[in-house]
């Protein structure tokens, strides 16, 4: 081999490594459109946007259920690198664990202060479930860590959107999941929303205990998924243990299990339960 065709292998490796698969990508466009695959493949955000597909051509089952990986405030789906080589250690593939990015994806562009839960957010994650669920032909599981658990949520729950009620998610993606998995989620809001002010604190759409968005996922009971599982510590310092209601902001209602003792901060708590997040998901 040349030196200069192992330069053109390398490249092309890191191209699709930014990417989903060339498979994944096709099925999209062919099965959803090119606009669906620019909103979730995420290229403008270069190796963190996106991945997933592996080898698989969509004409059959993955040889086990997908994850799809839904990130937390200002981060991306490069956030989950770790995890993502962990499931791959332990028995998963390219073919099986998935990710897209949902809003800028980076808190240089959009300050954590400044994001709520967008109509738009909620919809890309839902397209997502659709689209691999669709591509790997069975139900897939859902690791919502952080923000990305209500919106995960939100976006499996379906109905009309909170911040702009004439659009219409549609029904609920309940038989498209098989478990679902908050992780240090905000699924009651966070104890940072001590009032509900704009933004990220939103009586709307924010994470204040009592806004329209928690009140909306909240109050219906187990439509998460077949499984639903949470997993949250009492040292997060993002989300934190309870809120300005005294309810725990972690916890979702009527959930098969919960891990509560996680440990560490909130970043921490993503990456050192990834032997109880596995555990579960091989549950089932």
């Amino acid at each position: 081999m040349t030196l200069r065709q192992f330069l053109l292998i390398l490249l092309l490796t890191e191209i699709t490594s930014a990417d989903f698969s060339t498979s994944f990508k096709n099925f999209i466009i062919s099965k959803y459109g090119q606009k669906m695959y620019e909103d979730l493949a995420r290229n403008d955000l270069k190796d963190s946007g996106s991945y997933g597909g592996g080898d698989h051509d969509g004409n059959s089952k993955t040889s086990r259920r997908a994850v799809i990986l839904v990130h937390g405030t200002t981060n991306n789906a490069g956030t989950f690198a770790g995890n993502k080589e962990k499931l791959i250690q332990n028995g998963w593939s390219e073919e099986t664990v998935y990710g897209t990015t949902y809003g800028s994806g980076s808190a240089a562009v959009t300050p954590a202060p400044e994001v709520s839960m967008k109509c738009e957010f909620i919809q890309q994650v839902r397209n997502m479930i659709e689209v691999v669920a669709a591509f790997t032909q069975q139900k897939v599981d859902v690791i919502g860590y952080s923000l990305g658990s209500p919106i995960a949520r939100k976006a499996i729950l379906g109905g009309n959107c909170v911040d702009n009620k004439n659009i219409k998610l549609g029904s609920n993606l309940t038989s498209l999941v098989e478990t679902y998995i908050s992780v240090g989620g905000a699924n009651k809001g966070s104890f940072l929303c001590i009032l509900p002010i704009t933004n990220a604190c939103s009586i709307n759409n924010g994470l204040f205990c009592h806004s329209s968005f928690l009140l909306d996922i909240n109050k219906p009971k187990h439509y998460e998924g077949s499984n639903v599982y949470s997993i949250y510590g009492p040292s997060d310092d993002k989300v934190g243990l309870l809120n300005v209601c005294l309810s725990k902001n972690s916890r979702i209602d009527k959930a098969d299990g919960e891990y509560t003792n996680a440990v560490g901060d909130h970043d921490a708590i993503l990456r050192r339960t990834m032997d109880i997040q596995m555990a579960y998901l091989n549950a089932h």
